[in-house]
């Protein structure tokens, strides 16, 4: 009985002892609606989501510290930049997914495949034909501000109302920081999830105090000399996590680092094995030290240099004259309000697994020292170094403790600048095609919302660069969205595509090109104004009729005379013509009615040679010409059809260049009739430039001419040639490229450095670098690209999923194996798959693996 009451009694003791959890450390309290401001346990404070930079300047540093100089001085305030980095992009994936399978049929299991290729490789990596070192993931980047203060809440309010201001001034797009976002944040840092897939937000309840929600009741903690192991189990979930978190912090100042190359940081361009590999968190906080105080000492540092370099002591101390020089400088700095001086805490927090914590730290400190920073693990102070980061936390305490533990720099606040974590990588969720960027930002390529001025593209890759795919992947994401797509093809690359997704595959043989078989059909639109008003440069209302007669006149005139220039009264002359034929024919014109008018005019013009001389050389386009049939037979380009491809292997040599212009003035019509300006329709020219021989104003203005008409009618011509430097071949591909504002660059052939030699301002030293070092994509098994789209220039990768790239695939012995198939009867799907699998099958049983795998999560979780 005696050991039975022992027990009892200590089952009652136990059950009064007062348990301590990891919330108490937490200094959250209340949110105040009203100002927007948290109310901590010995502290105020704000916060502000921000929007992640692309890219940076010596403007934006200067602007940023000219801020920093504003703020609120002394130990009462202190301000924190985060920048968080995580694998959560499904809802990212899923909603380009839905968007991509708005067709259903082969284009929704097109966007299935790619969506489950895409979220399984966020987390566990791209597969490629690199070692293990390299590892290409998905992340996307997400950055915060935040402020608190000791001193009183209208001081706060000031503050966050001046940075508000200020951070819209220089660009940064910001939204407050809410209860939620707080809790979510916080947790994110203490409660890692790394088989989370989404950014999950925490669930507030304003009647409890903000600390006591914000983790998992059961939430655990380890502290080791060089990591703290973490385990708690999810609310969503009946499996606990478990999360090795590993702080890093400067070992020293670097001698130079600038904010612009803060993205090397989390990956390295030059080289790629070195990023950050595991989801992150970067964070850095200052606190502006009193002006007063530093000036004071600063000049009592002066005098006692001065004393020395003065006297025979600067023998003693050779670097007093150096740092008397220093000072002098920071003196003026300080007195004429150019900076002030500031103190920073610097962490960087890894959150990683036992098995591979090792890589990952040691991959991260190479990452960083090659960008310019030394960091080392905070050994023996990893859990303040845990605890430090979270949000208003050093208004709590923890600035002294870090500035007992030697973690604290002081610098000008025109260096700490350079440190703010809020420099990422360009991203773009527009949707479209899938380009990681070269940084592992997950991003989308969309033509038609990228920033551009216009909507044209010039695509330019060697052989093996992984072109003819990536292009097959624009074409058939615009058609997947409900998109209008014409491809002028040359050796059937996209003849599969095309079949796929039920399109129609023309050759030479029914290609039909009279330019005034659908003005009727234009009329009729204009009249109903199911297309709306187009307007001009100026916004006065255009006609489209002039328009399209306009491009009917410059190919026309380009097709009578394909070397020499026309004069403007030549050109007025063959414009009166086309219109009179019109008139008097409509849409049954031929060119022969236009030739007639032609002599018509001239005999009108007493025989005017200028006129009849036009008219005589569109002899073999009339339709007793050699090539009669191909520009008077009506055209069979059916607007209705969604995905056009027109073979133009078979067309003789001397009639390419006027059919290719024909087939601009076609498709140019199509677009129009395709019914509204929002709906994405592109002109796809593959490798058409080669063929066009002849330069003259005359070419060239009548590719200007296109090129506007398209952009007035919200469409996208895009010219794919082999090399950079064709686009420079003649003035006809030449006007091409400088009439589109999105150029994309893949990996370039042998002319690619005699191009750099003859234009050497064409790229910039380390635009030319990056393209040179571009793998072969059948080396890599993905393919890279630089992307210029209006003042945006962002690097990145191209992956496809092993059925997608089976389907796009024209390698020369997988293109004639599938042929083969096809001619023997086989159906296209199944002649695709058999192709895929005798080519590819270890890749393609994987990948049906996978497919397996989601499928029955999907079931047992819908």
């Amino acid at each position: 009985m005696r050991n039975a009451f022992s027990d009892l009694a200590g089952f009652v003791k136990s059950s009064k002892d007062s348990n301590y959890h990891i919330h108490r450390e937490l200094p959250y309290r209340f949110y105040d609606d009203t100002t927007g401001i948290f109310e901590n346990h010995h502290s105020l404070g704000f916060g502000l989501s921000l929007s992640v930079l692309g890219g940076a300047n010596d403007d934006l540093v200067s602007s940023l510290n000219a801020i920093i100089c504003t703020l609120p001085e002394g130990d009462k305030w202190d301000y924190q930049f985060v920048l968080v980095g995580n694998n959560q992009v499904a809802d990212l994936i899923k909603q380009n997914t839905q968007a991509m399978a708005i067709r259903g049929g082969i284009c929704e299991q097109f966007a299935t495949n790619q969506g489950i290729y895409a979220q399984h490789s966020a987390q566990q990596g791209f597969s490629t034909r690199l070692n293990k070192a390299y590892h290409y993931d998905l992340k996307d980047y997400n950055a915060c501000l935040f402020v608190s203060t000791t001193d009183s809440k209208m001081a706060l309010q000031e503050t966050k109302d001046m940075l508000a201001a200020e951070l819209t001034q220089c660009g940064i797009n910001h939204t407050p920081v809410t209860p939620v976002a707080l809790m979510t944040h916080v947790r994110e840092h203490l409660n890692f999830n790394r088989h989370q897939d989404r950014p999950l937000p925490a669930t507030y309840n304003e009647f409890e105090t903000i600390n006591t929600q914000t983790l998992s009741p059961d939430s655990e903690y380890l502290l080791n000399r060089t990591y703290v192991d973490t385990r708690h189990t999810p609310l969503d979930s009946d499996d606990a996590v478990r999360t090795r978190i590993v702080n890093l912090g400067l070992a020293r100042l670097p001698n130079d680092f600038r904010l612009y190359g803060f993205s090397n940081c989390l990956a390295s361009l030059k080289r790629t094995a070195n990023s950050l590999q595991c989801p992150h968190r970067i964070s850095v906080h200052f606190r502006v030290e009193p002006s007063g105080e530093q000036i004071t000492k600063n000049d009592s540092k002066i005098q006692s240099l001065t004393k020395i370099v003065e006297s025979k002591m600067r023998l003693l101390v050779p670097s007093a004259e150096e740092e008397l020089k220093e000072r002098k400088e920071l003196q003026h700095g300080l007195m004429h309000q150019e900076y002030k001086v500031a103190t920073m805490v610097m962490t960087v927090s890894l959150y990683t697994t036992e098995e591979k914590a090792r890589t990952h730290t040691t991959v991260a400190t190479s990452t960083f020292r090659e960008a310019g920073l030394n960091l080392v693990r905070t050994n023996m102070l990893q859990g303040q170094s845990t605890l430090s980061t979270l949000p208003f936390a050093m208004s709590e305490g923890y600035f002294e403790d870090c500035k007992k533990a030697a973690r604290t720099r002081t610098m000008k606040t025109s260096n700490v600048v350079n440190f703010l974590p809020i420099v990422a990588e360009y991203k773009n969720f527009s949707g479209g095609v899938m380009v990681p960027t070269m940084r592992h930002q997950i991003s989308y390529f969309d033509p038609f919302n990228c920033g551009s001025d216009n909507y044209n593209i010039a695509i330019t890759g060697g052989s093996g660069a992984g072109k003819s795919v990536f292009t097959q992947l624009i074409a058939q994401a615009i058609h997947a969205r409900s998109g209008k797509v014409w491809i002028l093809d040359k050796g059937s690359s996209y003849k599969k595509l095309t079949l796929m997704l039920g399109g129609t595959y023309m050759t030479h043989e029914s290609i039909f090109l009279n330019p005034f078989t659908h003005l009727d059909k234009i009329e009729e639109a204009r009249d109903a104004g199911t297309f709306g008003d187009i307007t001009d440069d100026d916004g006065n209302i255009v006609d489209p009729i002039a328009l399209v007669l306009d491009n009917i006149t410059g190919l026309i005139g380009s097709m009578a005379s394909p070397r020499e220039e026309l004069e403007t009264y030549q050109e007025a002359m063959l414009g009166d013509a086309i219109l009179i034929a019109w008139k008097k024919m409509g849409t049954q014109t031929r060119i022969d009615d236009v030739q007639d008018a032609l002599y018509a005019l001239a005999k009108e013009k007493n025989d005017d040679r200028r006129i009849s001389d036009i008219a005589a050389q569109l002899n073999k386009y009339c339709s007793a010409g050699v090539y009669g049939d191909v520009f008077n037979k009506p055209s069979q380009l059916d607007p209705t059809i969604h995905i056009t491809t027109l073979e133009l292997d078979g067309f003789a040599d001397a009639v390419k260049r006027p059919v290719i212009f024909a087939l601009m003035v076609a498709i140019n019509q199509q677009m129009y009739l395709s019914g509204s300006r929002s709906t994405p329709k592109m002109c796809i020219i593959e490798e058409a430039w080669s063929m066009m021989g002849g330069a003259n104003a005359q070419a060239r203005e009548f590719i200007n001419t296109g090129y506007r008409t398209v952009r007035k009618f919200g469409g996208s011509f895009c010219t794919v040639t082999q090399g950079i430097e064709d686009f420079f071949l003649n003035e006809e591909a030449r006007a091409a490229f400088n009439n589109s504002d999105i150029h994309i660059t893949l990996r370039q052939g042998e002319g690619f450095e005699k191009f750099i030699k003859e234009n050497p301002k064409h790229f910039s030293p380390y635009e030319q670098n990056m393209i040179k070092n571009f793998p072969r994509a059948q080396d890599a098994g993905h393919s890279c690209a630089m992307i210029k789209a209006g003042s945006y220039t962002s690097f990145h990768r191209i992956f496809a999923d092993p059925w997608s790239r089976s389907m796009l695939s024209t390698e020369p012995h997988e293109f004639e194996y599938c042929e083969t198939l096809i001619n023997q009867g086989t159906p296209l799907l199944d002649a695709i798959e058999k192709t895929a699998m005798h080519f590819n099958g270890e890749a393609m049983s994987e990948f049906a693996a996978l497919l397996a795998t989601y499928s029955a999560r999907q079931e047992s979780h819908p």
